[in-house]
């Protein structure tokens, strides 16, 4: 029988879905609207914590408030433990994440603000930079050598 639980590979699994979906509202939609950021965010935030299971963090740690669905600490977190050497993420990239983590921990995409302002990156590179992390080689990441 498989593994159960949270694992790496069920996080990234989870990224790609969340992606998937926000593909399909962007295709399906004129302009951009939050449930898009709303969907890559969760993505981001997926592949991200699979990469920290990856390298030893455990579950019960990346449900604290301190990472929670902040994206710039998973994000850091990830940099610290060795991201770059799965992939490369240029400066651009980090700061879409780092501006989309504005709105997307204090989960302003889910509860909106009417008449509230946003703070919104690039779709194209929030876009990218989603599939990079949800596509990252999950034979090398997430099995036992």
């Amino acid at each position: 029988m498989g593994i159960k639980g949270e694992t790496c590979i069920g996080f990234l699994e989870s990224s790609q879905e969340f992606l998937l979906s926000a593909e399909l509202v962007l295709n399906k939609t004129h302009g951009v609207f939050l449930p898009a950021y709303f969907l890559l965010g969760r993505s981001i935030e997926l592949s991200l914590k699979a990469f920290l299971l990856h390298r030893g963090l455990p579950i019960k740690e990346l449900r604290k408030k301190k990472y929670g669905h902040n994206l710039v600490t998973l994000l850091n977190e990830s940099l610290n433990k060795g991201i770059e050497k799965e992939i490369a993420i240029n400066n651009v990239e980090k700061g879409v994440i780092e501006l989309l983590s504005y709105d997307y921990a204090d989960k302003r995409f889910e509860y909106r603000i009417t008449g509230g302002q946003y703070c919104l990156p690039l779709i194209d590179v929030t876009c990218e930079i989603a599939k990079k992390l949800a596509f990252m080689d999950l034979n090398n990441l997430c099995y036992p050598d």
